[in-house]
């Protein structure tokens, strides 16, 4: 199909879709048909044309989400704004003293995205690429994120029915992950041990803007054998560094209101 034979609107209904996804996380076709306001066989003409660029991917779920190529715009996005300027430069320090892979990411829709990495010496590291998503309740980057909101906006963001159990270690019980978020906002730093990946064991912690309100977190992910034995070196590391981070955006904790 070309440019012409697409109908009326479809730059609009596309970029509605693309909005759509960025909260719902994703969809069936035919619910983004009737969010957008067309027929069935127009949203999947607009679909197709949005994964033929890489815009949306198919779910395992037979639904559609976000694809690499909206992720590479919202990382552009994010370059012009300050966590990613001030972050780099203590990221790579962190990397340095923890010797392990350190990640950046912010909130999209109810995942996370890394939009910054930076690979550790260590000869065997735990990978991902830019614009990788993780979920919120059973990675230390989404826990780092979910225990500097307020209890009200957890609950918005993160329903007990999308607590998805990926290894037998994680945490699908609403009541069990507030206790758990509660420890590590109280400690400052949150775990993750083979809840997303049974292969790694990951420390995060949360960059507070100068209101207090989390936005970024910040995370070191190693092996699990190897992480396991240094975890209460690294953890109050990773604090210290996104404390760090926080301050140079203007974050005063004694200032701040806590939530």
């Amino acid at each position: 199909m070309t440019d012409s034979e697409l109908p009326k609107g479809s730059l609009d209904r596309g970029l509605t879709i693309l909005t759509y996804l960025s909260t719902a996380g994703e969809s069936p076709v035919s619910e983004l048909a009737t969010v957008v306001g067309m027929s069935r066989s127009a949203a999947y003409r607009i679909v197709d044309r949005l994964r033929e660029a890489d815009y949306v991917v198919d779910s395992d779920a037979g639904r559609v989400k976000l694809g690499p190529a909206a992720a590479r715009l919202a990382m552009a996005a994010v370059q012009t704004t300050d966590v990613v300027h001030v972050a780099p430069e203590l990221l790579r320090l962190l990397a340095q003293q923890t010797r392990e892979t350190v990640g950046l990411g912010v909130l999209s829709g109810d995942e996370m995205v890394f939009v910054y990495r930076e690979r550790g010496p260590q000869s065997v590291t735990v990978n991902a690429e830019l614009g990788a998503r993780r979920p919120l309740h059973c990675t230390a980057i989404g826990k780092a994120y979910l225990s500097a909101m307020t209890a009200a906006e957890r609950r918005a963001l993160v329903r007990a029915p999308k607590l998805t159990r990926y290894t037998e270690r994680t945490i699908t019980s609403r009541t069990e992950l507030d206790r758990e978020l509660e420890t590590s906002r109280n400690r400052g730093w949150t775990v993750e041990r083979g809840e997303f990946d049974d292969a790694s064991t990951c420390c995060g912690a949360p960059i507070l803007d100068h209101t207090g309100a989390p936005v970024a977190a910040i995370s070191v992910a190693g092996l699990r054998d190897r992480m396991e034995n240094v975890l209460d070196r690294v953890g109050p590391t990773v604090a210290s560094t996104a404390d760090a981070i926080s301050r140079r955006l203007g974050y005063n904790p004694d200032a701040s209101p806590s939530a």
